[in-house]
């Protein structure tokens, strides 16, 4: 049997615990009689070697209000991002967004007929990037404006620890790929090779 591997498991997994657990402070560090580092959120016995404590309680509970504050911002102004392949003003918007870590909803008017109708019913422009903020809409890409609409929505500035995925809203997608497929003429080649076959004969 391996006992430093087995002391070292215990190790990791009593501080994972102490460390994300709200109400722990204070993580404590020191010697045992046979050399073994044991780490605790229980002060050190009486005559123990090397003993320190280390407060832990700065990241987890930064982390947890960070998501929390980003949650609860979300629900009071959830964001949609109306974007397309427009180039650089669109990566720039898409990239900021996942970047900051902020939840959205990302649609793409030109996947189809409903979603450009969307575009238009709530944006009411023919502008694209646009950002929907609760009921805010900003038209176009900009940096400062839109960090400062976020701010004002109570969206954490620094990322959270993890990420959220953006959401497509695939309205009519689906409908649209089907119409797609039957309107095209049932002669069509399935691939390069195909017609240069078909030419050749």
């Amino acid at each position: 049997m391996n006992v430093g591997k087995i002391v070292f498991g215990a190790v990791v997994a009593t501080v994972v615990t102490i460390a994300t657990t709200a109400s722990a402070q204070t993580v404590y560090r020191w010697t045992d009689a046979n050399g073994r580092v044991i780490y605790s959120d229980q002060p050190p016995p009486p005559g123990a070697k090397e003993a320190s404590e280390r407060n832990v309680r700065g990241n987890s509970i930064q982390n947890n209000e960070a998501s929390l504050a980003s949650g609860d911002a979300q629900k009071k102004n959830p964001v949609t991002l109306f974007v397309s392949e427009c180039g650089e003003s669109c990566d720039a918007a898409k990239g900021f967004l996942n970047k900051r870590g902020i939840p959205h909803t990302v649609i793409d008017p030109t996947r189809s007929a409903e979603l450009n109708k969307k575009f238009r019913d709530e944006t009411g422009g023919n502008v694209i990037p646009v950002i929907k903020i609760g009921e805010r809409k900003l038209s176009g890409w900009n940096e400062a404006n839109w960090s400062g609409a976020l701010d004002s929505a109570g969206y954490p500035k620094t990322p959270p620890f993890a990420k959220p995925k953006p959401l497509e809203d695939l309205t009519g997608v689906d409908a649209a790929k089907k119409d797609a497929k039957k309107d095209a003429p049932k002669d069509a080649p399935k691939d390069a090779k195909a017609g240069a076959a078909k030419a050749n004969s």
